[in-house]
């Protein structure tokens, strides 16, 4: 009984620590609200609270080539997902950010074409 009590709270006390340790690990004070809005996979949020922080042209293309690419990483998934809309979507807003990217362009001219049917293998002729 004892090693079942030892036990516990053996596995109570690493519980404990491990709960300690992730709520130390939060985002830095000087991140913006865009970084974490970018962070949390909140796109939406990250697109409207671009630009209206103090940044330089450097720091806002950045940005808008970040948040770019997370709006492709979004409409590739969707595409494997079966999502036509939700890529397309995605695509329009990264292509609203990035217009003459060529990741964009390729991306989009990939989802208009159409896909080319593939005609089926001869099967060989045998006579008995």
């Amino acid at each position: 009984m004892k090693s079942f009590v030892i036990r516990l709270f053996s596995l109570m006390a690493l519980a404990l620590a491990l709960t300690a340790c992730q709520s130390t690990a939060s985002t830095p004070a000087s991140s913006s609200g865009f970084e974490t809005e970018l962070a949390a996979g909140r796109l939406e949020s990250a697109q409207l609270k671009l630009g209206s922080e103090q940044e330089t042209a450097t720091q806002l293309a950045e940005r808008r080539q970040r948040l770019a690419d997370a709006y492709l990483e979004r409409s590739r998934t969707a595409l494997q997902n079966g999502d036509v809309n939700g890529a397309t979507a995605a695509l329009t807003r990264a292509r609203s950010l990035m217009p003459r990217a060529p990741g964009v362009a390729a991306d989009v001219s990939g989802l208009q074409k159409p896909a080319v049917p593939v005609a089926p293998a001869a099967q060989p002729n045998c006579t008995p």
